[in-house]
């Protein structure tokens, strides 16, 4: 992994922990959105964690990586695929990862 993918994945990783309250060191690679990364909110009306995580995917996705979406060739289910996905539209599109992610920016 070079440096670019490392900073991408630490970001990645600060956002899921920002989303989900809770510190960055705890986060896991394998840990699932729904199961082990449960919203906390269960109301129809109201915006909650894992909605956050789908907006970010859907934020950084292009046409055909919606495509793959679609046809279910790309599923992000864990943090890693959550991380992956940041880091391979990140080679591509770099500033839309950056601004979704909020590199570079205060988060207080």
């Amino acid at each position: 992994m070079d440096a670019f993918e490392s900073e991408i994945r630490l970001y990645s990783l600060r956002r899921i922990a920002l989303i989900f309250s809770m510190p960055v060191e705890k986060i896991q690679p394998e840990w699932k959105f729904g199961v082990d990364l449960e919203a906390s909110s269960r109301s129809d009306f109201s915006r909650n964690e894992l909605d956050c995580v789908n907006d970010d995917i859907h934020d950084v996705a292009d046409r055909a990586t919606l495509r793959l979406f679609e046809q279910g060739k790309l599923v992000v289910s864990t943090v890693d695929d959550y991380c992956n996905l940041m880091i391979d539209r990140g080679k591509t599109d770099p500033s839309v990862v950056r601004e979704t992610l909020l590199m570079g920016k205060d988060r207080h």
